[in-house]
């Protein structure tokens, strides 16, 4: 099987590229490949816990949070790094603001799964 690699830079509301990294990572985990995920500049607000965004669950656009499914990728075996220096820079709390199976991490750790990866998807 394959070891897929997604670099997510995009933030949870400003466009649906956590939403296509989702989706692609899901169908991977699904086919047994292995697939991995750092979060950088605003990607790393994507696995950030109770998140809500008032007025869009009424309208069906978020009935679930981007959070929720990243949870669901943990869950499923993939590999979730949030880059320390975003996660610093954006006043995020790793400990208590990402939920469990979200690490926090470094570009050395992007730098691996760029050499380590059969394909890297950059959202």
């Amino acid at each position: 099987m394959a070891y897929i690699g997604f670099l997510l830079t995009g933030g949870p509301f400003d466009s649906e590229r956590w939403r296509t990294a989702y989706e692609l990572g899901r169908a991977a985990l699904d086919q047994g490949h292995e697939v991995s995920y750092f979060h950088y500049l605003d990607g790393a607000l994507v696995p950030v816990a109770d998140q809500t965004l008032p007025g869009c669950s009424d309208s069906g656009l978020y009935d679930e949070m981007p959070t929720e499914k990243f949870q669901e990728l943990i869950a499923d075996g993939a590999e979730v790094i949030c880059c320390g220096l975003c996660v610093d820079a954006r006043g995020i709390d790793a400990p208590a603001d990402y939920p469990e199976g979200v690490e926090v991490g470094l570009l050395p750790d992007l730098a691996d799964i760029i050499g380590e990866a059969d394909r890297v998807v950059s959202l």
